[in-house]
């Protein structure tokens, strides 16, 4: 599975075109996240590998800034389980096991960056 950030400008906010992608490139997709302003919106989609590639297309034809997401990386010898990170991921990417120790479960990050932010060690980053 590839994520993918979508940018939505001013003039894209109020248009269907996620689902309209969907229906005209007859794929599924995953909305991981979303924040919908008026002045702007975004999505984290994740898409099955094989159709990355026609997705991207078809959301940059109609106007939708794209980027392909990098998923959390953890440098262990940075890593001091200090627990910074912990309380601050909004879906329970990072957590605690039985020693105590801070553990990763990369597949789930949806990329929000607030344990980047937190580390002070600098040891994790998208």
């Amino acid at each position: 599975m590839t994520r993918i950030l979508l940018k939505f400008s001013k003039e894209h906010i109020n248009q269907p075109i996620t689902s309209q992608i969907i229906l005209e490139q007859k794929v599924s997709l995953t909305i991981l996240r979303a924040n919908v302003e008026p002045t702007h919106g975004e999505i984290l989609i994740e898409v099955p590998q094989e159709n990355t590639k026609q997705v991207i297309n078809a959301f940059k034809e109609k106007g939708v800034t794209v980027s392909v997401q990098r998923r959390l990386e953890v440098d262990e010898e940075k890593c001091i389980s200090c627990g910074a990170c912990y309380s601050l991921c909004p879906i329970s990417v990072i957590s605690l096991d039985k020693n105590h120790a801070i553990t990763f479960d990369e597949e789930k990050c949806i990329s929000c960056g607030l344990c980047v932010d937190a580390c002070p060690t600098r040891a994790l980053r998208i």
